[in-house]
């Protein structure tokens, strides 16, 4: 009975030192740290040294206590002795001793600060994203005085986006001449990069309580077509298969087959403004602070519920067919209103539709999207820059069709008093008339088609190693160091 007992408590013993975990407490006694267990005993542990990150990289010692904001635990640089691993919590602002299991274990602890995305998320309040989104949203999303961020899944991890009236998620980043380019924070895409659209330039700046930037067609780059030909399927794509043929916006040799329409081969005419402004105003002195891995979705996936749209949908997707694209089921019902809940996606179905760079991949190595953000049809310089797309819209606070008499939806943050092009198709009609959906003058979501003239805001990814200063606010925007 003994010797049963004696192994039961050695394995109690051998299993509760594997579990526990120790928080380093902020207050320092004769240059050791008191580190309470969770079974309230205590035990000592050494810190030798510790060292925080300067702005120019390098690392400075500290003896004043541990940092409990603006830096993360370097878990490559730190190490314990008997084993232990030290790990930051997010949390609780504080670093934790996983593996602990002797009284007297040394640890050197270097300090990041944090970069990117997570520089931004440490001052926010988190949020699992919603259940539904069922109408416009101009709220102030707050809690505790911190703006909520919600959450949801993107293709390269978890996402965090901003949403209705939001005062501080401004960034000022690059310059058109000598003028400051002024972007807003979409979201934090799932590998810690910043995705933002631009909002004007130089006067253009904001002047109010940071909420808004009613600023109309200064708040583009320009107005144009999405494709000034409009009479095949494949003009739906921020890229296409075949070559224009024919004049006066129609074409003359209609695709064949789906793959022939969208197969990426071919600029649109609004990806070729965009190339064309990313190699002008940001490529040389900025392209390196821009992420090499997120893309862009151009959702060509057709729509699953083929003639519950119209009688005459084939659901084929190429040439002159009347065909209903996926972007459409999530936000309309089948007899063209409203959903009475849409349900956006952060996620790109098709590897084809999802624009990447080069070499582009996900955390763990593996290849993604279609490598085709280069300029001059895939054949010139890369050029990271897309557009904003129908399902981030919704999920920032717009909505379809919605408004009719209501008063305008101009307190969400994407509202700009002026009407501008997403890069979300949206069906392509019986009358030969293709459509790509668009966020309207009014802040309504809805579409328009391809030849018509529309404002043009880019899109861009910061890398998450960027170093942030700034609260986000409109009199102190984020910004990068050494790009002012």
């Amino acid at each position: 009975m003994k010797k049963k007992l004696l192994i039961i408590i050695v394995i109690f013993v051998l299993i509760s030192s594997f579990f526990i975990t120790y928080k380093v407490s902020n207050n320092i006694l004769n240059n050791k740290y008191v580190i309470p267990s969770i079974y309230d005993s205590k035990a000592k542990i050494n810190v030798i040294a510790a060292y925080i990150e300067q702005e120019d990289g390098t690392y400075q010692k500290i003896t004043d206590g541990i940092p409990t904001s603006g830096y993360t635990i370097n878990k490559n640089k730190s190490a314990c002795s008997n084993g232990a691993t030290p790990i930051w919590d997010s949390i609780n602002k504080g670093v934790i001793v996983s593996n602990l299991t002797k009284n007297g274990t040394e640890c050197y602890l270097y300090y990041d600060l944090l970069k990117g995305g997570n520089k931004i998320l440490a001052d926010k309040t988190i949020e699992k994203g919603q259940d539904g989104f069922t109408a416009i949203d101009q709220t102030e999303h707050t809690n505790n005085e911190k703006t909520v961020l919600y959450s949801d899944e993107d293709d390269l991890g978890t996402t965090y986006y901003f949403r209705g009236k939001v005062k501080d998620n401004w960034v000022k980043f690059g310059k058109v001449g000598t003028e400051d380019i002024w972007w807003r924070i979409i979201r934090i895409n799932g590998n810690g990069s910043i995705r933002m659209i631009y909002t004007g330039t130089g006067d253009n700046a904001p002047t109010d309580d940071g909420y808004l930037n009613n600023n109309g067609e200064s708040s583009q780059i320009q107005t144009s077509a999405y494709n000034t030909y409009f009479n095949d399927n494949k003009y739906v794509g921020y890229m296409y298969g075949t070559d224009k043929t024919g004049s006066a916006g129609k074409e003359s040799t209609p695709t064949t087959s789906y793959n022939q329409a969208h197969e990426n081969n071919y600029d649109s005419d609004i990806k070729k403004i965009l190339d064309n402004w990313y190699s002008t105003n940001l490529k040389t002195n900025y392209g390196n602070y821009i992420d090499s891995n997120a893309g862009f979705c151009n959702d060509r996936q057709i729509n699953n519920q083929a003639k519950q749209w119209s009688t005459y949908d084939t659901a084929m997707g190429y040439g002159k067919n009347v065909t209903y694209y996926a972007p459409v089921s999530r936000l309309k019902t089948p007899s063209g209103n409203a959903n009475e809940r849409h349900t956006p996606t952060f996620k790109c179905t098709r590897k084809e539709d999802m624009f990447t760079l080069p070499r582009a991949q996900k955390s763990d190595g593996s290849d993604y999207g279609n490598h085709k953000l280069k300029a001059n049809n895939g054949a010139g310089e890369n050029s990271p820059i897309g557009l904003i797309t129908i399902d981030e819209a919704v999920y920032a606070g717009g909505y379809h069709n919605r408004l009719n008499s209501q008063s305008d939806n101009n307190q969400f943050y994407l509202y700009t008093g002026a009407s501008y092009w997403t890069m979300s198709p949206h069906n392509f009609t019986s009358d030969g008339y293709t459509y790509i959906f668009f966020v309207s003058s009014r802040g309504d979501l809805s579409n328009s088609y391809v030849s018509n003239t529309n404002g043009v805001r880019p899109v861009i990814n910061l890398s998450a190693n960027v170093k942030l200063s700034g609260s986000g606010l409109y009199n102190d925007p984020y910004t990068i160091a050494n790009t002012e």
